[in-house]
C-alpha cells in the first residue's frame, strides 16, 4: 500500500474538525436533466482515478500524519441516491444539505461523500437532479476543490473543463479578493510580487509578530487546565503583543505615523487610522496597506450581536435562484468598481438590515476571505493540497445612500488588493500548523474568531457547462467555519449568471433565506439607484419577510 507523508497545513485541517464546525467543503451541481447514479460511480471513479488522495484514508504515526491507500476502497460506500421527502423542490434540496454540513466524515476511510439528490424540481417546474458533494479540507482547500468538481464536468463543445474562469466576471484586470483557480500566470505574477516586497523591515516585523504570538501561545498552553484546551487565561495570554506590534509596525513606515499615539480606539479600526494619515498625506501606501493588514491580524473583532454565541451541530443552509450577471455588471460599470465591490455591498446591506429586523446594529464586521496563493498550470497536482490564505474584511454595515456603501466598499478593497496581507497571513498560517497541537488550537481560535466567518468569491466558467452529458443549471459551494463563526457566505458566478448563499448555524443564525432575500433586495435597489440599467429593475425573487427575533444567548 502506498504511503504519502501529508503536509502540515493539510494535517492542521484534518484536526480542526469540531462537533459544532466540520472542516468539510460542501457544493452542489444542480442538473437540468436526471442522470442515474451509475453514471455518477463512473464520474467519481475516474476523479479517483486522477486524484489518488479519493482512494486513500488518513493515518496518524506518532505526531505526524499521512495518507495510506484504503484497500477497502469502494465507490459504492462514498456514492449514493437520496430521494427527498415531501415537495422534492429547491427548499427541500437545501434542507438536506444542512443536514449532511452537520455529519462528520468517517475517518476510517476516504474523506468524502457525493449524492445524487434525483428526483428535484426546479424553479420552473422542471424535473432535474442535484450532485452534493462533501470533501474534507484535509484533501485540497476550496479553490482546488471547486476546480475538481468542475474537472468533473465538460464544456458544452465536449472539450474538459480543467479549471474555473480567470475571472469569471469580464470584469478588468486579476482580483485577488476573488477566488480564482486559474490564470497561472497573472496568479505568478501577483504573488511573486507579493513575496519580493515583504521584504527588509516587513520580513523583521513578521518574525516579530510571530515570536510574539509564539510567546503568547506559550503562556496560553501553560495555563490549559482541561484535556480539550480550553483556555483559561486567554483574554491576557496577548497582552504583551498589542506594544511590541505597534511599535514594530510604527517602525515600518517613513512618515507622519511616529506622532500617532498608540491609542486602542487606533488600532481596533486600522482602516479609521489610514483614513487619517491618508489626510495628513502619508503616500507610503503599500506600506501602511500591510501596517492595516497586520493590526487587523491582532486587534479587529466582528462585535456582539443577535448571531453572537456558541455555534451548534445543527446547521441551515439557502441560497438564491441564479440571478443575471449583466444587470450586477451594469452596476459596477457605471460607478467605477467591480462585480465584486458590488455583491460585498449588497451582503453588507443584507447583513445591516437583518440586524435591524432583530433590533440590533454594528458599524462592522470582519470576514475571513480566502485567496489561493499558489498558480496552477492547466491541470490540477496529483497531489492537491492546501496553498492558500486567509486575508480579514472588515464590511462597513454603516447607512448611507447605495452610492456611498458601494464608493466605502470599493475602498476597502482597494487596500487590501494594494498589501501583502495574502502573505503576510499565509505565514502565519505556516507557523499555526508547525506549531504543538494546543498551541495551534488557540491561535486558530484567536484568528477565527475576530471574524463573523468565511466569504468565498468563485469565478467559475462563463460557457455552459455538462456533467454526464447533461447541463448545469447551478452551482454553489461553501466553506467551513471555524472557533466560534455562524455563518459562512458564498458568491459563486456561472454561466452568466451568480448566485449568493449563506450556510449558518441553525440557533444563532436560523433564517438564512432571509439573509438571502434581502442580500437580492438590496442588489435591486443598488441597481435601481446608481446603476443606471436601460431597463426596468427585475425581480429575482420573493421581497424580504419580517422575522421573529431568535432567542437571547
Amino acid at each position: 500500500m502506498a504511503t504519502t507523508p501529508m503536509s502540515v497545513q493539510d494535517a492542521l485541517w484534518l484536526t480542526m474538525d469540531r462537533p459544532n464546525n466540520l472542516m468539510v467543503v460542501d457544493g452542489a451541481m444542480v442538473l437540468s436533466q436526471p442522470v442515474t447514479l451509475d453514471d455518477v460511480k463512473d464520474v467519481m471513479l475516474a476523479t479517483a482515478a486522477r486524484f489518488p488522495v479519493f482512494k486513500r484514508k488518513p493515518l496518524r504515526r506518532g505526531t505526524s500524519w499521512s495518507w495510506i491507500d484504503d484497500p477497502a476502497f469502494d465507490v459504492s460506500q462514498h456514492v449514493r441516491h437520496v430521494t427527498l421527502e415531501g415537495p422534492a423542490d429547491m427548499a427541500a434540496l437545501q434542507r438536506f444539505m444542512a443536514e449532511r454540513r452537520s455529519k462528520q466524515l468517517n475517518k476510517r476511510c476516504a474523506l468524502w461523500e457525493t449524492f445524487l439528490v434525483s428526483p428535484l424540481t426546479l424553479d420552473d417546474g422542471s424535473q432535474g437532479c442535484a450532485v452534493v458533494s462533501r470533501f474534507h479540507h484535509a484533501i485540497a482547500d476550496g479553490v482546488r476543490l471547486t476546480q475538481v468538481m468542475l474537472g468533473m464536468c465538460e464544456a458544452a463543445d465536449g472539450t474538459v473543463v480543467p479549471r474555473v474562469a480567470r475571472n469569471g466576471t469580464g470584469d478588468g484586470p486579476f482580483d485577488p479578493m476573488a477566488v480564482v483557480a486559474s490564470g497561472a500566470t497573472e496568479t505568478a505574477r501577483v504573488s511573486a510580487a507579493a513575496v519580493r516586497s515583504v521584504g527588509g523591515a516587513a520580513t523583521g516585523f513578521v518574525l516579530m509578530l510571530a515570536t510574539s504570538l509564539s510567546d503568547a501561545a506559550k503562556r496560553a498552553g501553560q495555563a490549559v487546565t482541561d484535556p480539550v484546551g480550553s483556555l483559561t487565561a486567554a483574554p491576557g495570554a496577548l497582552a504583551a503583543v498589542p506594544g511590541r506590534a505597534v511599535a514594530a509596525a510604527t517602525g515600518l513606515t517613513r512618515g507622519g505615523l511616529h506622532g500617532i499615539e498608540e491609542g486602542v480606539a487606533v488600532v481596533r479600526h486600522p482602516d479609521r487610522l489610514l483614513d487619517a494619515l491618508e489626510i495628513l498625506g502619508v503616500e507610503d501606501h503599500r506600506t501602511l496597506n500591510d501596517l492595516s493588514s497586520v493590526t487587523k491580524l491582532l486587534f479587529t473583532d466582528s462585535g456582539d450581536a443577535v448571531w453572537t454565541g456558541k455555534p451548534g451541530a445543527k446547521k441551515a443552509v439557502a441560497w438564491s435562484p441564479p440571478l443575471p450577471l449583466s444587470d450586477v455588471m451594469r452596476t459596477a460599470r457605471a460607478n467605477g468598481a467591480t462585480m465584486n465591490d458590488v455583491m460585498l455591498a449588497a451582503i453588507a446591506a443584507g447583513l445591516r438590515r437583518y440586524l435591524a429586523l432583530h433590533d440590533d446594529r454594528l458599524d462592522e464586521v470582519v470576514w475571513m476571505v480566502p485567496v489561493n496563493l499558489k498558480p496552477f498550470a492547466d491541470n490540477l497536482p496529483e497531489e492537491l493540497g492546501n496553498y492558500f490564505a486567509l486575508i480579514m474584511l472588515p464590511m462597513p454595515l454603516d447607512g448611507g445612500t447605495p452610492k456611498e456603501r458601494l464608493t466605502e466598499m470599493r475602498h476597502r478593497m482597494q487596500r487590501i488588493k494594494h498589501s501583502d496581507e495574502a502573505v503576510l497571513t499565509f505565514g502565519l498560517q505556516r507557523g499555526v500548523s508547525l506549531s504543538p497541537s494546543r498551541m495551534a488550537f488557540f491561535l486558530t481560535n484567536f484568528f477565527a474568531n475576530k471574524a463573523v466567518g468565511v466569504l468565498s468569491n468563485v469565478p467559475g466558467p462563463t460557457g455552459e457547462l455538462r456533467y454526464a452529458g447533461v447541463p448545469v443549471r447551478q452551482v454553489v459551494g461553501f466553506a467551513p467555519c471555524s472557533g466560534n463563526q455562524p455563518m459562512t457566505a458564498t458568491i459563486f458566478t456561472y454561466n452568466g449568471t451568480v448566485t449568493v448563499g449563506f450556510a449558518t448555524d441553525a440557533r444563532l443564525v436560523p433564517d438564512p433565506d432571509v439573509l438571502v432575500d434581502l442580500v437580492v433586495d438590496d442588489l435591486a435597489a443598488m441597481r435601481a439607484a446608481v446603476g443606471r440599467s436601460p431597463r426596468a429593475p427585475r425581480k429575482a425573487t420573493k421581497p424580504a419577510k419580517a422575522v421573529k427575533p431568535a432567542a437571547a444567548h
